[in-house]
């Protein structure tokens, strides 16, 4: 039995040694694993490069770049850029927390030997907490200051709106303040979807944006003129290939440009722009009615109303019919057709063409007209050959669209039309057939006053006008003119309208003293057509084609010397 006990005791101390030995080996397993794992961690720890601050910049300015940039980037109708948005960075620096400014104006010269060390020291030296050393940096730079650890340096970053074709369409992108929000034109009237960061694509067409600007530069320069506008635009939907304003301005400078430079003369001026309104006057005369197509005016004499003489610059010595009195630009012969459709009728179409209001374009840059609406049977006569009467070029360029597009309202726009706006009819087809017709003698007849517009196989068609420039503090300036040429082509079937206005050209040696409209405007039209017209895809045509014959009216144009007898 003491045997039995004895082994019993055995074994229970033998399997207490032998779980304490489970235990401890447990144990020791679990510290070896702890320790090999923090072993583990430090040499990990250690085996790490220390960051280089050069990636730790290049990384900060990364993700600066990319940060809000919400403006949305204007792109014209082929997708070109116009207006975008970058990020800048601006050098700043606490002269309080700088400590050697020995060393420190030693190491800026250094990185930007472009500062001058005198003017330096003084921002060193000053008692500001905050002063600007260099407005941009580059992030090359930036990476270069990090790694001379300068103390009190202050980077901000800032966005930026850039025009990368600077002066391209000026005055139709407009700009933006400091803050980013839109000050004038695009910008302006888009703000709230630039912001927003939506896109936006506008009708220009950067070409020949470029070629009108290129083109309506060289003649103002070749008559000495004090500036100009000029208009392309698609003569069926409105859409506008190009506005012109000169002088222009580069926008990346736009807080620098002076007022005088900033206004839109395509869209904002309002000018009397003289002899282009009798194509309006011909066509209220065949639209309303009142007037009857063969019915002849007598222009022998000059015209006598109230206290005002009315002359033609030409005159001619008998009666002429409405197309002459177009070819021929006879005032007298407008005034007495405006006198058989009187005040009512004239201002009653005036207003279906909108020239009693402000253009809706999505520009805020947009003029008011004005005219007489006395109804005195002077303003009535004088309206008809254009003055009395001050609207934009672009009211022009509109007017002279829906003359030509079958009668039907073409109203401008910036932007690319996907759908139609509702047709609103101003003229009747049979009148838009008439008036287009007409235009064409206007350039083809060897007695039309547009004969320098002629560009071979394009078949311009088209008005010039002449007017006296009006002065700032009223009435006119005899010896300054605004001198004009609105225009369409193919005329036989219209797919654009080129307008061109030049401010107070001078009569030079080539031109024979001459400044008008036939011998300043005209050759614009002829150039840019020439010029735009394969961008545009529309290829040449014979004048003398079925397809040219059956689209137009063949009037007989006479001369002074064909009418001597009548």
């Amino acid at each position: 039995m003491k045997s039995l006990i004895n082994f019993k005791s055995a074994l229970v101390v033998r399997s207490n040694t032998k779980f304490r030995k489970i235990k401890l080996l447990m144990c020791g397993s679990l510290f070896l694993f702890s320790f090999m794992t923090i072993g583990y961690r430090t040499i990990s720890l250690a085996g790490i490069t220390k960051p280089n601050p050069a990636n730790i910049s290049f990384k900060t300015i990364k993700s600066d770049l990319n940060k809000n940039l919400t403006r949305g980037n204007i792109y014209d109708r082929n997708k070109e850029l116009l207006a975008t948005t970058i990020s800048t960075s601006s050098l700043n620096i606490n002269p309080q927390e700088v400590l050697n400014k020995k060393n420190t104006i030693e190491k800026l010269l250094e990185i930007f030997p472009q500062l001058d060390e005198v003017a330096l020291k003084t921002k060193l030296d000053s008692k500001k907490q905050f002063v600007n050393i260099l407005r941009e940096i580059s992030p090359k730079e930036h990476v270069l200051l990090l790694n001379e650890g300068i103390e009190g340096l202050k980077i901000r970053v800032k966005h930026k709106r850039i025009y990368p074709n600077n002066n391209l369409a000026a005055h139709i992108l407009g700009s933006t303040d400091v803050d980013g929000s839109g000050i004038a034109g695009i910008e302006k009237s888009l703000d709230s979807q630039l912001k927003n960061g939506k896109n936006i694509k506008i009708s220009i067409h950067s070409g020949i944006q470029h070629i009108t600007e290129k083109i309506l530069f060289e003649q103002i320069n070749k008559f000495e003129a004090e500036g100009g506008a000029g208009i392309v635009m698609n003569s069926k939907n409105g859409e506008v290939y190009a506005i012109t304003s000169l002088p222009d301005y580069n926008v990346n400078n736009y807080s620098k440009v002076s007022d005088e430079l900033l206004f839109n003369k395509a869209t904002k001026g309002i000018y009397e722009l003289g002899s282009t309104l009798k194509l309006i006057t011909a066509a209220i005369a065949l639209d309303s009615g009142l007037v009857e197509e063969n019915e002849v005016f007598d222009v022998s004499r000059p015209l006598r109303v109230s206290s005002r003489t009315i002359r033609d610059f030409h005159p001619l010595n008998y009666a002429i019919n409405i197309p002459e009195v177009i070819v021929h630009s006879s005032n007298i012969g407008s005034a007495k057709i405006a006198e058989k459709f009187g005040s009512a009728t004239q201002l009653k179409y005036l207003r279906k063409l909108g020239f009693m209001d402000k253009m809706d374009l999505q520009i805020p840059e947009v003029g008011i007209p004005q005219v007489l609406m006395d109804r005195k049977l002077l303003s009535t006569m004088t309206i008809s050959y254009g003055h009395g009467i001050a609207i934009t070029p672009m009211h022009l360029a509109s007017s002279t669209a829906t003359l030509v597009n079958n009668g039907i309202k073409v109203n401008p726009t910036l932007f690319v039309s996907k759908t139609r706006e509702k047709n609103t009819r101003v003229f009747s087809k049979n009148t838009s057939n008439k008036i287009k017709s007409i235009m064409r003698l206007v350039v083809k007849s060897k007695y039309g006053t547009a004969k320098k517009a002629e560009a071979k196989g394009y078949l311009v068609g088209g008005k010039t006008g002449t007017a006296e420039k009006l002065s700032k503090t009223g009435g006119y300036l005899k010896k300054q003119n605004i001198v004009a040429f609105t225009s369409a082509f193919p005329i036989n079937n219209p797919q654009f309208i080129i307008t061109v206005m030049i401010d107070n050209p001078k009569g030079q040696k080539f031109s024979y003293g001459y400044r008008t409209a036939g011998w300043v405007v005209a050759p614009v039209v002829k150039r840019l057509v020439t010029r735009i017209a394969p961008i545009l895809n529309i290829k040449p045509q014979n004048e003398n084609s079925l397809n040219f014959s059956q689209n137009l009216i063949q009037y007989e144009i006479r001369g002074k010397e064909k009418g001597a007898n009548l």
